[in-house]
């Protein structure tokens, strides 16, 4: 009898210990999406005929994606200790912000329809590009998540360059649209589009800044 109250009490206990690796697994379902979201724009840019597949295949993914913020938010009030050096705050910034990512994705892809896109511009291929590369680098600093330790902010430094670029490229981009004697719905059209596409690369600096922020907060 006493070993079976023992052994529910420990039931009990560790129902309210923290699972760190569940909260590390996901964040990397959650960068996932964002690697799949980044890929599926990737692709429609180099086969812009699929664009209707697109708009299917990116409601899918931003879908899970939610659901993953979800998860982490049903872990979060199911748990009564959070991970070392995340608290309950940080932990669901993170999985909304990175949330963001394919939400504003699927903004781009929606809008090319909506629009009536009938080809992607030279520039909104560049902006593909380097959200892919974002992405997939803060797709790697998910998945060593547990192992970062201060000091080790690469990521963001690189993910800042890359930043860098994208915002050079996005002004330069709306001088040269304002300046292309297209009509005013052409230009409306595709100053949305670009504007969604930079706030995504934005956003992946912002995850990788909020990582790097509670690192060095609870070194």
């Amino acid at each position: 009898m006493a070993n079976a109250v023992l052994e529910r009490l420990q039931r009990a206990m560790r129902a309210f210990m923290p699972q760190e690796e569940d909260f590390f697994v996901l964040f990397e379902e959650g960068s996932d999406c964002a690697v799949e979201a980044a890929e599926c724009l990737k692709r429609l840019m180099k086969s812009y005929k699929r664009l209707d597949a697109a708009v299917e295949d990116i409601a899918v993914i931003e879908h899970n994606a939610d659901e993953v913020v979800h998860r982490v938010l049903k872990r979060l009030n199911s748990t009564f200790v959070t991970p070392v050096l995340f608290d309950r705050e940080d932990l669901y910034r993170i999985a909304e912000r990175m949330d963001d990512i394919p939400d504003l994705i699927k903004g781009a892809i929606d809008r090319m329809q909506t629009f009536q896109i009938e080809k992607p511009t030279r520039e909104c291929v560049q902006q593909a590009k380097l959200l892919r590369q974002a992405v997939g680098i803060l797709d790697d600093t998910m998945k060593h998540l547990n192992e970062i330790r201060p000091g080790q902010g690469d990521y963001c430094a690189e993910i800042n360059t890359i930043e860098n670029e994208a915002d050079l490229l996005f002004k330069r981009t709306l001088g040269d649209l304002f300046d292309s004697g297209e009509g005013a719905k052409y230009i409306l059209k595709w100053k949305d589009i670009y504007e969604v596409l930079e706030e995504a690369i934005d956003t992946c600096e912002d995850v990788a800044n909020l990582v790097e922020a509670v690192i060095i907060k609870n070194a």
